[in-house]
């Protein structure tokens, strides 16, 4: 990783922290400013660093691109979040592309497929069925984002890197916890929980590209 990448990704962490506490503070206006920054910050670190597959770097970046989309949209009303939601299922079919283009073993493939069935049966199921109850209208798609992250997890498990392992698992942690505390059990502490997990993913992803 260039000085430049590693001072960047270092100021994407540092904003992080900022949105996190504005997050606990229910501070809405630092957080609108901080969480589009931390991703402008990891774009950047990105772009600059020196990667392993200029291919891998390219599907990360448009992944990033997506995810800051996301943050740009959130938080709002109702058809903003499901454009928000619609731009991050798009991030994670591009992180999938990105992974593939660094190989695949199927031992780790496997590994990271028994964890999503894991995880499908203690969670998933009862995150469709909250869904279901309180808005069937949103089923199918959540059902679909389920799936398409389910993948993504598996393709970071099937390059082998401990970084993109790491990082995968805590979008899945990230975007799980969002939707059970919308869908199931709200806990007053589960945003800032979300936000710390979903930075740390994309960091740790970023980092994977070296």
């Amino acid at each position: 990783m260039t000085p430049l990448a590693l001072a960047l990704l270092l100021a994407a962490a540092v904003l992080a922290v900022v949105d996190w506490g504005a997050v606990g503070r229910d501070d809405l206006r630092t957080e609108k400013r901080a969480r589009p920054a931390v991703g402008v910050a990891l774009i950047a670190s990105a772009a600059v660093l020196d990667p392993q597959s200029q291919a891998q770097r390219a599907a990360f970046l448009v992944a990033l691109l997506l995810s800051l989309a996301r943050d740009l949209l959130v938080p709002g009303g109702e058809r903003r979040f499901r454009l928000a939601v619609a731009a991050s299922l798009a991030a994670h079919v591009a992180y999938v592309v990105g992974f593939q283009q660094v190989g695949w073993s199927w031992l780790w493939a496997a590994a990271g497929i028994v964890v999503v069935l894991v995880a499908t049966l203690g969670f998933a199921v009862r995150l469709v069925l909250g869904v279901r109850a309180s808005a069937p209208g949103l089923t199918l798609p959540v059902v679909l984002y389920i799936v398409v992250l389910s993948v993504m997890v598996v393709a970071a498990s099937a390059t082998g890197q401990p970084t993109a392992v790491a990082g995968a698992f805590l979008f899945y942690c990230a975007d799980a916890l969002a939707g059970w505390n919308r869908y199931r059990e709200p806990t007053p502490y589960a945003p800032v929980a979300i936000a710390a997990a979903y930075h740390l993913a994309q960091i740790l992803l970023v980092v994977s590209l070296t």
